[in-house]
């Protein structure tokens, strides 16, 4: 008969097993960066922002400026800019200019281009960083401006703020800018099953290993997948998860 000790011990290395099957199936979904994998519960929101961005790179030009930069996820994108400036809080990424978006420490008219990537939310003044963006603009520059309209608290305390696409329009228009162009992200469909991904993994089970949290990821992807789809088929109307907007300085 087998000792009490050793039967924990079988335990134990079947629950490993287990484990590690888990994880390389994990792996296999794991397509591409892990931002846009099937594997991330963010998949959605962030491919949609970062293939509106793209779609507007071209009305980049000359110099410039990232306001609110983090990490400069979408610095590859501009490659064709003179000069790229990355400005943010000390600390907070990859930042080449330490500052306040709500006092740049530019001159006026220094920039060609201004790229302002889900910063709006987080700051209380936001007519103030749009009349910023305005004065280091050169005439005829360009403006490139992402915010959400659906998404949950994040970076607490300093989350103020949802938009609507009259509101950005507003905000752009009283700060001397003409808005070119402004458009969804997504619609309804994308909205709904990106949230509810979101909440499941960042809320739900925040708290849990890591492990289990790459488990629920896998087994929402078909959520995802299946968002994606409707949206296409409905056309991507309703409400959505952000707007991007493209303005010039009058």
């Amino acid at each position: 008969m087998n000792s009490p000790r050793r039967s924990i011990v079988r335990r134990v290395l079947r629950r490993f097993a287990w484990h590690r099957r888990l994880r390389s199936i994990v792996g296999r979904l794991q397509v591409g960066p892990p931002s846009r994998g099937w594997a991330s519960p963010l998949r959605l929101a962030r491919r949609y922002l970062a293939d509106a961005v793209e779609a507007r790179a071209h009305h980049a030009r000359g110099w410039m400026l990232d306001v609110g930069c983090g990490y400069q996820p979408y610095r590859r994108l501009f490659s064709h800019v003179d000069r790229y400036v990355g400005l943010d809080t000390p600390g907070s990424g990859l930042v080449d200019v330490g500052g306040d978006a709500l006092a740049l420490p530019f001159r006026g008219a220094a920039f060609d281009t201004v790229l302002c990537n889900q910063v709006l939310e987080h700051v209380p003044e936001p007519a103030t960083l749009l009349r910023e963006v305005g004065r280091v603009l050169k005439p005829a520059g360009t403006l490139l401006l992402t915010a959400p309209q659906t998404w949950g608290l994040h970076h607490e305390p300093h989350d103020f703020y949802r938009y609507t696409k009259y509101g950005l329009r507003y905000l752009a228009e009283s700060n001397g800018l003409r808005v070119v162009d402004i458009a969804a992200t997504c619609g309804m469909w994308t909205t709904v099953t990106q949230r509810v991904a979101d909440t499941v993994v960042h809320t739900y089970a925040a708290s849990r290993p890591r492990w289990m949290i790459e488990v629920l990821s896998v087994l929402l992807a078909p959520l995802l997948l299946a968002g994606e789809v409707a949206d296409r088929l409905t056309g991507r109307q309703g409400d959505t998860l952000d707007y991007v907007l493209v303005a010039t300085k009058a």
